[in-house]
């Protein structure tokens, strides 16, 4: 207990201590190099206050699923496969043997429950749901509508489910309806293979040079096996093991006391394995010159339903919530296309795209983009939005930042929107 309270400590910390590097992050949170897989933390800094007159009316948010189990049974096989060779062959040293025990217990937790959320991913979302209600009581007044959908993942389902049964405990009063309709996918879990193999035709090229520069497996073989012949004879890919080691790791960040393969990474290791997962997500749904600077293009479909869903809300004074659960692959490129914390930069120098993207700051498990709708007596609106639950910056001139005229922000979108056309 007194570990995770100094974790959260440090989290809040490095999240709200002025701009450093992300490696000066990963060094006083080693957690944090989980990346899509970091455990989420709300902030502890208060929020701006909003200007005088105006009362929140309306929140629209997305969210992506909880902390869960890796997707797939191969994810822990193929390393443990490895492993158990090595210690039938009795290569393993004890560093070897102790990876080998952790691997094995996330293994046994995870069987029959790939994908799935985990009891702290379901936990999130109620915490989550929580702080909403908190933080915007006027929104979820009695009487009003929550419209909640999800995905037709089962992580995205009981994401929702979880705030939602959480929710209607806070106020019985409320109205909330929950779907997970394949007639949604369109926007919430948009999906064009076409504009993707376009655009990332050169993909498995760049990865093997990403790899070179990142992942260096030599040390952390010599940790693990008692002989190089061992290495040599067994694991053809040393790259590959050494990165599903290091998702092992991640991924030990969804449960309650369980420990992870912190052990093995040296800090230099955990950071360049974190620097090549974040530069997979930029090149893949962020602006990366190498795939054409503007793959969160797709999001398209989701931002306009944003749009859309919050203007029905003003101009028919509807009383309503709108909740969205889905994915990480949503999640990264929604909040790029909407220009939130310079997020857009484009950048070719590869040690650069730290300075503005970051998995930690946009997808961590329970990762959401929540956008609080204002209004005064003279009807004038206003919108503030929030990204893991801290106030985003956004290109547009405001006097009162981190609060936006929603005219303004309308435009900013619909003008990016007006410029993409999709295969």
């Amino acid at each position: 207990m007194r570990r995770a309270v100094l974790l959260f400590a440090l989290t809040c910390c490095i999240w709200n201590a002025p701009a450093q590097t992300a490696r000066e992050d990963i060094e006083k949170n080693p957690l944090l190099s989980a990346g899509k897989y970091f455990a989420y933390q709300a902030p502890a800094t208060a929020q701006t206050a909003p200007p005088a007159g105006y009362k929140a009316f309306y929140l629209s948010s997305f969210a992506r699923h909880g902390s869960r189990h890796l997707t797939k049974e191969k994810k822990y096989t193929e390393p443990l496969q490895i492993l158990w060779d090595a210690e039938k062959a009795q290569m393993l040293t004890p560093t070897g043997e102790k990876t080998l025990k952790i691997a094995t217990e996330l293994y046994d937790r995870a069987k029959g429950r790939y994908g799935e959320l985990t009891e702290k991913g379901a936990r999130q979302h109620r915490e989550l749901i929580q702080r909403m209600f908190r933080n915007y009581p006027e929104v979820f007044a009695d009487g009003v509508h929550v419209d909640a959908r999800s995905t037709y993942k089962t992580r995205a389902f009981l994401s929702m489910a979880a705030a939602c049964v959480e929710l209607k405990g806070l106020n019985p009063k409320l109205n909330v309806t929950t779907e997970s309709s394949n007639a949604d996918l369109y926007y919430i879990k948009y999906e064009n293979e076409a504009y993707e193999q376009q655009n990332l035709v050169h993909m498995d090229s760049v990865y093997r040079m990403a790899d070179s520069i990142y992942i260096h497996p030599e040390r952390i073989l010599k940790e693990l096996f008692r002989k190089a012949d061992f290495v040599q004879q067994h694991i053809p890919d040393t790259r590959k093991f050494m990165a599903d080691l290091f998702e092992l790791h991640g991924i030990s960040q969804s449960y309650d006391n369980q420990q992870g393969l912190d052990f093995l990474f040296s800090q230099e290791e955990a950071y360049d394995m974190w620097q090549r997962n974040n530069f997979e997500w930029y090149y893949e749904k962020g602006a990366s010159p190498l795939s054409g600077g503007h793959m969160y293009y797709l999001e398209k479909n989701l931002l306009n339903n944003f749009i859309e869903t919050a203007d029905s809300v003003i101009n028919h004074s509807c009383k309503l919530v709108s909740l969205r659960f889905g994915h990480d692959t949503n999640l990264a490129p929604l909040a790029t296309l909407m220009g939130l914390n310079r997020l857009r930069t484009e950048t070719a120098d590869w040690q650069k795209i730290a300075d503005t993207y970051r998995t930690y700051q946009i997808i961590p498990m329970c990762g959401n983009i929540q956008m609080v709708f204002y209004k005064n007596a003279k009807g004038n609106i206003l919108v503030k939005i929030l990204l893991n639950e801290r106030e985003a910056t956004l290109p547009i001139k405001s006097k009162t930042a981190p609060y936006y005229e929603w005219k303004a922000v309308k435009d900013y979108w619909r003008n990016t929107l007006n410029q993409i056309a999709l295969p």
